[in-house]
Parts: structure tokens; C-alpha cells; sequence
């Protein structure tokens, strides 16, 4: 199974949001309770993410970001 907001192959119960396995969105995506994360948290928390993995400035990260997460059911009112 894969994060429907990020993508994030989710295979663990750490893994998912809540810790709860029919959860839709990973730990990352979602806050302590497992409930979705707003788009902009989001898209923040993959910024920092890309940037940091792929030595890129933040603008150029965020952009990719907002690209990746468009493909994703969560945020495909987000075009």
C-alpha cells in the first residue's frame, strides 16, 4: 500500500498515520492522530524532504513537491 497524499510505500504499522493500517496516509502526511495534515504542511514536509535528499534550494524543492503530490487522490482539487 502506498500514501495517498505522498506516495510512501507503507507496509509497517509505524508507517501509517495513527499507527492505524487503514489509514489512507503515512506518518508523515498526517498529524499524532492520523488525521490528513493540511495541503501546505505537506507540501512543506516534502520540500524539506527533497531539498535535503536531492541538495536542491528550497523554492526548486517546493516546486517538485507540488508537482509529485498533484498525482496523488488527496490533492487532485489542489490543479
Amino acid at each position: 500500500m502506498q500514501c495517498e497524499s505522498c506516495g510512501m510505500p507503507m507496509g509497517k504499522p509505524e508507517d501509517f498515520g495513527g499507527r492505524n493500517m487503514e489509514n489512507k496516509y503515512c506518518l508523515h502526511c498526517t498529524d499524532r492522530d492520523g488525521n490528513l495534515k493540511s495541503y501546505d504542511e505537506v507540501v512543506e514536509g516534502m520540500a524539506a524532504f527533497f531539498s535535503k535528499i536531492n541538495r536542491v534550494p528550497t523554492d526548486v524543492a517546493k516546486k517538485r513537491a507540488i508537482e509529485h503530490m498533484s498525482g496523488f487522490p488527496a490533492w487532485r482539487d489542489k490543479k
